[in-house]
């Protein structure tokens, strides 16, 4: 087990003030289940479907539609300043999600103090474990700003927005320290804890900022089923500011000769071996606050990786009242080349007649072995993929005022905000109000069984304001939540 990389985990995750990329920080898509990828357009449609820049009011039979079909073919602005949305969960309960990470982030000496302390022992597999596999996640997105320009020649569109992330799965009880490890008392009155298996699964957190322009085309067209078709592009800078992973890792453990003396705990040995890999690349913050340096934070630090990122997308008005669209989304990498470390440490260790406290050399020892700082060596990069995704929708719009939407979702890998499970998204929109949208969705699939969303927004003329909880369902058993907040003015 790497303590230390848990410490930056909780670190990267803790930078935001509060599973799915590009679309996390848009209070419409949020309160629809995430079935978002034909009906989002202009700047809500960054990240998810770039074909959505440029975009016409769908063709209907209404007339109230019709009337402003010319002005939304007029030249016009879009601008969005600081949507954001977050979220947080695990399959067991926010309380475990909390207690988990801060007991094995905060303080590296009481991960090594659960070897020395069986009522430590049995609280962490007992009271901390899980009793079923379960995953932690975390994710936070910020567009700094977003602006949408379309005229007769397509659209263009730019924005910058910031990630931040957790996942990783968290083994059962069972799994992870298993209910067979010895305990007995010597007759001195000392006891041991024999044959400790500990095992925990991969894990990683990373922040990345991305710079991005994109350029879309929709042609109409009188005739025909089809009445438009577009296509669009985007790509640009990725920046990254931190990445810690940990690789699935190993601890076997005994300790013997346990007893209180003098009021601290001291050990006769404890012997052992241990299995972990893990590989980092921090901006000087994160390794100044490690290190107990002075921080120098600040809200555009020199990246520790560098990268691109690049997203395709169609869209396809069928009849007057059906469109569909299919895109991909973030393929690239990104190269981390500062601040790069790497640990590795397959083996076994042994330490004799100590006390449990940081005043003995052999206890501090322990500890920093455990945490693997011996093993820490410096490499000049690696790389790591960009959480690609593929979705495909289609909805139906009778009038301006009802819709619904239908999306099929499925990444290509586990990075935070992303999942490789497929899942599936429903979402509605009513328009009780010209300037009152009021959404709902539902969505399956990835961590959790089933999320129910819940949303609304206001649209005047030059200003819209979003708002959107997704997994309601999730938080009344405390398990998931997110929420997001967007506003956009057109000009």
């Amino acid at each position: 087990m790497k303590i230390k990389s848990f410490l930056v985990i909780l670190i990267l995750t803790a930078t935001s003030v509060i599973t799915y990329s590009g679309d996390r920080s848009g209070g419409r898509s949020t309160s629809m289940g995430f079935s978002n990828l034909v009906s989002s357009v202009g700047n809500d449609a960054f990240g998810i479907n770039p074909a959505n820049f440029d975009y016409t009011l769908p063709i209907t039979k209404n007339k109230d539609v019709m009337k402003k079909k010319k002005k939304i073919f007029d030249p016009h602005w879009e601008f969005s300043v600081f949507s954001a949305g977050g979220g947080y969960g695990s399959d067991s309960s926010i309380e475990f999600y909390n207690n988990y990470l801060s007991y094995l982030s905060i303080d590296r000496n009481r991960f090594a103090n659960l070897f020395t302390n069986i009522e430590e022992v049995f609280r962490f597999r007992n009271s901390i474990l899980p009793a079923d596999k379960t995953d932690v996640n975390y994710d936070f997105e910020l567009n700094w700003l977003s602006v949408n320009y379309k005229n007769k020649f397509g659209a263009v569109n730019f924005t910058i927005t910031d990630r931040v992330g957790l996942n990783t799965e968290v083994n059962s009880r069972d799994e992870y320290l298993p209910l067979t490890f010895g305990f007995n008392f010597n007759t001195n009155g000392s006891y041991n804890i024999t044959d400790v298996k500990m095992k925990q699964s991969e894990a990683i957190a990373w922040w990345i900022r991305k710079y991005n322009i994109g350029y879309a085309k929709q042609w109409n067209f009188k005739k025909g089923t089809i009445k438009s078709f577009s296509i669009g592009v985007s790509g640009g800078l990725v920046h990254g500011f931190g990445n810690v992973t940990t690789y699935e890792s190993k601890l076997d453990i005994s300790t013997w000769g346990i007893q209180s003396i003098n009021g601290a705990n001291h050990v006769d040995s404890i012997k052992g071996k241990q299995d972990f890999h893990t590989q980092s690349a921090l901006t000087d913050f994160f390794t100044d606050y490690n290190s107990g340096a002075e921080t120098h934070f600040n809200l555009f630090p020199k990246p520790a990786g560098v990268g691109f990122s690049v997203d395709f997308g169609i869209s396809m008005q069928l009849g007057n009242d059906w469109k569909i669209a299919a895109s991909v989304t973030d393929l690239g990498k990104i190269t981390w080349d500062y601040n790069t470390i790497t640990n590795n440490d397959t083996n076994a260790f042994a330490y004799y007649n100590f006390f449990v406290n940081s005043s003995d050399p052999t206890y501090n020892r322990m500890v920093d072995d455990l945490g693997g700082y011996q093993t820490q060596d410096t490499v000049s990069a690696f790389s790591t993929d960009m959480p690609t995704k593929y979705r495909a929708g289609i909805m139906f719009k009778p009038n301006s005022k009802f819709m619904i939407e239908f999306n099929w979702v499925k990444g290509t890998n586990d990075l935070p905000g992303n999942t490789s499970d497929v899942i599936y998204c429903f979402g509605a929109e009513y328009l009780p109000l010209p300037y009152l949208p009021v959404r709902t969705g539902f969505s399956a699939g990835g961590p959790g069984a089933y999320y129910i969303s819940l949303g609304a927004g206001l649209k005047l003329k030059n200003f819209t304001f979003d708002v959107g909880t997704y997994g309601i369902n999730q938080l009344i058993e405390d398990k998931r939540f997110s929420v997001a907040l967007s506003t956009k003015i057109i000009l």
